[in-house]
């Protein structure tokens, strides 16, 4: 069976809503970056056509974005754009070769190379009395609110990453710093690690980088009211826990736990 994946990163849903699946690539298409996604299923790129036209009278299609915790649309999208994205091993400029699976490349000198993950915290951040959360609109991805997330740097703890983050785009230093849950995100080959804080700080405390257009504190009965992040992303999960959760006290962390204060 094949996952087609057309060159917007776009493939056919069934009508069920799940990914639809077809015996053989249709005759008039053409397609590459085969990947054995499991042993049933070989994911690969279409050219020639749209996802929507393969997916029938309906035409729903489904993305990385959509399908973010699919777990075999996830990994498709993710084995097939690495195997696009690493053509060469990065210590002697050599081709490599991708295994059937897409697990494993090799170059000239056989050393194995894995398809890069990077690590990305995004997180709610709460108020004092853990009554609002802090919204913010990116500026590269305007008309929504969603939550501060940013890429983990090379030393850094999941904690003090989105720390940093939170100061450096919002202006606020937070405390309390814990881990929620994970997403992986095949759209650009990172892992989405959901992150929860407070901060006392409601108002920006020093100048920001530039990356959001706007911050909003949102309490549980604005949300409703609001544009937020799409269905199925990390962003509204955490947001839609958090308004279904009741406000209730939790165990500061440690002084000192978390360096970026």
């Amino acid at each position: 069976m094949f996952l087609l994946i057309d060159a917007a990163g776009r493939f056919p849903l069934g009508d069920d809503g799940e990914p639809k699946l077809f015996h053989a690539p249709p005759a008039t298409t053409e397609t590459s970056s085969h990947v054995h996604v499991t042993r049933e299923v070989t994911a690969a790129r279409v050219h020639g056509v749209a996802a929507a036209d393969l997916a029938g009278p309906h035409g729903a299609t489904g993305d990385a974005r959509t399908h973010a915790s699919h777990p075999l649309a996830a990994r498709a999208v993710g084995l097939v754009n690495a195997r696009e994205r690493t053509r060469f091993d990065p210590a002697d400029g050599s081709e490599v070769r991708w295994g059937e699976d897409g697990i494993v490349a090799r170059g000239a000198t056989g050393r194995p190379i894995f398809p890069r993950l990077d690590p990305c915290v995004i997180g709610l951040v709460e108020d004092p009395a853990g009554e609002r959360i802090l919204l913010v609109e990116n500026a590269r991805r305007p008309g929504y609110l969603t939550l501060v997330a940013g890429y983990v740097d090379v030393g850094e703890t999941l904690e003090a990453a989105f720390a940093r983050e939170v100061w450096e785009e919002a202006g606020r230093r937070v405390s309390d710093v814990r881990y929620v849950r994970s997403q992986p995100w095949p759209l650009s080959g990172a892992l989405m690690l959901g992150m929860a804080a407070r901060t006392a700080h409601i108002e920006a405390q020093a100048p920001t980088d530039g990356e959001l257009t706007r911050t909003v504190w949102a309490s549980r009965g604005e949300l409703d009211s609001l544009a937020l992040a799409a269905e199925g992303t990390i962003a509204r999960a955490l947001i839609d826990y958090w308004a279904d959760t009741p406000n209730t006290p939790h165990t500061p962390t440690p002084e000192g736990a978390h360096p970026w204060r």
